[in-house]
């Protein structure tokens, strides 16, 4: 099938971030500079934190950017029983929540939703979560920490160890067959497919910080050939149990000084987050009839892996780079008619000098005296979300096409002087601008980086709709 000559248009967005239960916070939120980073709020992930000590088991780090309350869903307003949710990430429920609220955002009429050929695609991680850790506790670690009760002390009756596992099994939440369903991340999508009565492709995309990119490129392809007409597409991570962040204690990537500083030079690492973020997408033509609005336009997503690098968790130049590139030669549009990007921009020192080094290999260096392209990324706001990462800097930037502002960075003083930022036709914009757009020629155009570790690649160039 020949490919659909047509843009792909974002028409409903929805979102749950820290301290932004929708939309409207999450912009405001941004405008406003308002950081949203704070202490862990679970006593279970506070017992674990120790920044003294150097045991594989302990957290360095307790600040992050959290959900907190606003990781609650009311079941019974989605038909869901409530003794399915006990135990079960909040991924699940929460996905189902904000894909209602995305819908309803594109003012699509409900009578015309193109049902069997609508997909559901979200980028989520498939390490551990709250789901799996329930199910591992209850089918294996209360049967290996009886057995080690039996070998300490002979003297236990048999009625007293059956009593010792029944209070080991209360102190945990219940395992039953109405929440096994939430063990299974690809149900994610599925319950959305289930819910709306969706029939086209529903399924999760693992590519670590670069999943919701990618997830949206495979619903924009799909669009493109015709094989469906509405896409729901995003990424999710709402809840990260201890034991992830212990891994990343152990690769010493999170911030030391508890603060995410993108492209300081003070910068020591990254700061972990929370969230959910999911687009309604349609072919341009399609949402000009359908839509009440269009919030801009996608034009490109390029793509690629680093290739064998000096490690598989380190970021690779070349990498990034054709990735760019390729996003740039599939829209056929030259890279200084950008005027923003939303950087990925960690607060991890060599993968912002391995980004900014990137972008200047594929945008070049400063033409005239100033800078021309704002740089800056929302993870200073919000922390790292992982697989909602890539998603969180989609709907930042294409809000900021919409409202035609440059949004703002937090906790930047002075550029890594391994970037020579002097050089590049960057700047780091740090306060809440009018986006003024001189050129009458191209429409305003932002370009979104997601890079993952294990070497994955994302490049999105948005536009502003006319």
């Amino acid at each position: 099938m020949e490919p659909i000559k047509d843009d792909v248009a974002i028409v409903g967005i929805s979102c749950i971030f820290p301290q932004a239960p929708d939309i409207h916070t999450y912009w405001e939120n941004i405008i406003s500079k308002k950081n949203c980073i704070s202490e862990m709020p679970e006593l279970e992930m506070k017992k674990y934190f120790d920044p003294d000590s150097e045991e594989f088991e302990r957290i360095y780090c307790n600040k992050g950017g959290y959900l907190g309350d606003l990781a609650r869903f009311d079941p019974i307003s989605f038909g869901v029983m409530p003794n399915s949710i006990e135990g079960v990430s909040p991924d699940h429920f929460l996905s189902l929540k904000v894909a209602n609220e995305s819908l309803k955002d594109s003012g699509i009429d409900e009578n015309s939703l193109p049902y069997e050929r609508t997909e559901v695609i979200l980028g989520h991680g498939t390490y551990i979560d709250s789901s799996n850790t329930n199910w591992i506790q209850h089918g294996l670690i209360i049967d290996q920490t009886i057995e080690i009760i039996k070998k300490l002390s002979l003297d236990f009756s048999e009625k007293e160890i059956n009593q010792i596992r029944t209070q080991l099994k209360r102190s945990l939440p219940v395992l039953n067959a109405d929440n096994i369903p939430g063990i299974v991340p690809n149900i994610i999508s599925g319950r959305i497919a289930n819910k709306f009565n969706f029939m086209g492709d529903n399924y999760i995309i693992d590519a670590a910080c670069a999943s919701s990119l990618i997830a949206i490129e495979n619903g924009v392809k799909d669009l493109k050939t015709g094989k469906c007409d509405l896409v729901i597409a995003g990424g999710v991570q709402t809840q990260m149990p201890p034991q992830v962040y212990m891994a990343f204690c152990a690769l010493d990537v999170l911030s030391h000084k508890m603060e995410i500083r993108p492209f300081d030079k003070n910068a020591d690492g990254t700061l972990p987050g929370e969230g959910i973020g999911i687009v309604v997408l349609m072919r341009k033509k399609d949402a000009e009839k359908k839509c009440k609005k269009i919030y801009g336009l996608i034009k490109s997503i390029g793509i690629s892996s680093d290739g064998k690098s000096t490690g598989l968790l380190a970021p690779r130049l070349e990498g990034e780079v054709l990735a760019i590139k390729r996003a740039y030669e599939i829209a056929d549009i030259s890279p200084d008619t950008v005027e923003l990007i939303e950087a990925h921009g960690t607060g991890i020192p060599l993968g912002d000098i391995t980004e900014i080094k990137a972008l200047t290999e594929v945008f070049g260096y400063k033409k005239g005296k100033y800078p021309t392209c704002a740089i800056g990324t929302v993870k200073s706001m919000i922390g790292h979300c992982i697989p909602a990462a890539g998603i969180a800097g989609i709907i930042k930037a294409v809000l900021s096409l919409y409202y035609k502002v440059l949004p703002p960075t937090l906790n930047y003083e002075e550029p890594n002087p391994e970037f020579e930022l002097e050089k590049t036709p960057f700047y780091i914009n740090t306060e809440t601008k009018p986006w003024i757009h001189g050129n009458y020629k191209t429409p305003r155009r932002a370009g979104v980086n997601a890079f993952g570790f294990g070497g994955i690649n994302a490049h999105c160039i948005l536009e502003e709709y006319i």
